[in-house]
This record gives C-alpha cells, sequence and structure tokens, in this order.
C-alpha cells in the first residue's frame, strides 16, 4: 500500500515499545502497533472471498472462489483484489472501505477494554500468517484469535448483500450470452 512506506516504521517503533515493556514483566500499551496493522486491522477484504464462496452462483465466482480461495488462507488477497475485480468497482466501493474500517475499529474498541491483551510484541509474526493463529501469536491469548473471529463475521457480514447483487448482475450476464451463444449456433445450423 502507498502508506506503508510512512507507517510501516511507526507500527514497528510502538511494536519495539511494547516488546522492551513485556520483556521487563511489564503490560505493554500501544494498541496501534505492526502486529495491529497485520492481524486485526487487514481483516476486512478476506470478508469478500468468503461471501463468495458462501453465495455465489454464477460461473466466475465459481472459478474464481477456486483460484482466491487458498491464497486467502495466507491473507494473499491479489486474486480477489484484480480477479473479480475488487478496485475500481462501484458495486464494492462500500464494503472495500467499510469492511476495513469495522475490523479496526471492532479491534480496537476490544483491546481498549481490555477483552484482549495488548499485541505483545513478543512474535514477529509474518502477515502471511493464517487467521487464528496470528491472533494468538501477536498477543499470547486465545482471546486474539476469538477477536479475529469475530472481525471476521463482521465483515462476511459487511460484504454478503454487495456480494449478492454483484452476483445477480453477472449470472444475468452470463444467461444472456448464453443465449447470444445458442442463437449464433442455431443460425449456423439453419444456414
Amino acid at each position: 500500500s502507498i502508506v506503508n512506506g510512512v507507517m510501516t516504521p511507526i507500527f514497528q517503533v510502538l511494536q519495539d515499545a511494547n516488546k522492551t515493556v513485556s520483556m521487563a514483566g511489564g503490560v505493554p500499551t500501544n494498541i496501534i502497533c505492526q502486529s495491529f496493522w497485520d492481524s486485526f486491522a487487514s481483516i476486512g477484504i478476506i470478508g469478500s472471498i468468503i461471501a463468495i464462496v458462501l453465495i455465489a452462483k454464477s460461473k466466475r465466482y465459481k472459478e474464481m472462489k477456486k483460484i482466491a480461495g487458498v491464497p486467502y488462507i495466507f491473507n494473499v488477497g491479489e486474486p480477489t483484489l484484480f480477479g473479480i475485480p475488487l478496485m475500481m468497482n462501484v458495486i464494492y466501493f462500500i464494503p472495500f472501505i467499510l469492511s476495513n474500517v469495522a475490523s479496526i475499529v471492532i479491534s480496537y474498541i476490544a483491546f481498549a477494554l481490555n477483552l484482549v491483551p495488548v499485541c505483545t510484541g513478543l512474535a514477529q509474526v509474518p502477515w502471511t500468517t493464517p487467521l487464528i493463529i496470528s491472533g494468538y501469536l501477536t498477543t499470547g491469548s486465545i482471546a486474539g484469535s476469538i477477536l479475529q473471529i469475530v472481525c471476521l463475521v463482521a465483515v462476511v457480514l459487511i460484504w454478503l448483500p454487495f456480494v449478492r447483487v454483484a452476483d445477480h448482475q453477472l449470472v444475468k450476464e452470463e444467461a444472456e450470452l448464453e443465449l447470444q451463444y445458442q442463437t449464433k449456433e442455431a443460425d449456423k445450423e439453419v444456414e
């Protein structure tokens, strides 16, 4: 992302401060840090492929879920981002923005209310670490994994109605193309 060049050093300094406090036996206080960003703030777009897996009926989306499902286990979203495409898609603009905001707000509130321990900074978990595992490793608590599941359910619920609309449009387009193809084939047979 464009902002990573600026934000990553800041997130890493905050993470390092949490690590220093944790190693000294204290309780880390920086909610926002690299682990927060990688493991909790970026859950939003994952909801798109899960919504597609759950409700898609169009041929295009059925093929997309075969391609994009496995990479998303490791937080690799480019197949969906550019294959559907989510980028520059009017239907998906609202959930594209809202889902990430929802995962950030839900996570921040959970950390601020001490429902989940703040990321310790002791584990430098790569961003490709699957959900649930990364939540546990970054917080040192099963509560981190549970928070990721809560965020995931919330973002899937945000994506579902938009995926339903887009999928319905694709089903119509595919039916029209099939009809055009059958008409062409029938015309060839007549000749």
